[in-house]
């Protein structure tokens, strides 16, 4: 039993010490490395990066971001015609607005579809985990 022990702890050490060795051999997290940011950004070759080249870097990391931010939102920003949509079902008269009375049946109508609200729907005051004189005060 304890031979056996013995033998997965090393097997996931090894898997542990592989995958670390690999991760390091790939820069960790993929991107530049020092060496390449300071060739592409020290436009006068002394070796630092002064406040004009400072500022390059920092403006094409800030366009990257940007354009990274802007992919994702065309990929995965959907919520906007959700949105729309599920407003315009709510606005049951159609004047652009929702009135206190459309609101409500709009989330009695969520709260059904989703379940919400039911858990003790059922119940009665008295019984177990329920609101009232005799239960759950």
């Amino acid at each position: 039993m304890l031979t056996k022990m013995k033998v997965a702890l090393a097997l996931c050490g090894s898997i542990l010490v592989g995958g670390v060795g690999l991760a390091a051999a790939q820069g960790f997290g993929g991107g530049p490395d020092k060496a390449t940011i300071m060739q592409k950004y020290d436009a006068n070759g002394d070796g630092k990066l002064d406040a004009g080249e400072k500022a390059k870097l920092h403006a094409d990391m800030k366009a990257k971001r940007e354009a990274k931010k802007a992919e994702m939102l065309a990929k995965y920003d959907i919520n906007k015609e959700r949105a729309q949509e599920a407003f315009k079902k709510a606005d049951s008269n159609g004047d652009g607005q929702l009135s206190l009375d459309e609101f409500k049946a709009m989330k009695q109508h969520q709260g059904m579809r989703h379940g919400r609200g039911g858990k003790f729907r059922h119940r009665g005051a008295g019984a177990r985990g329920g609101f009232g004189p005799k239960g759950g005060e």
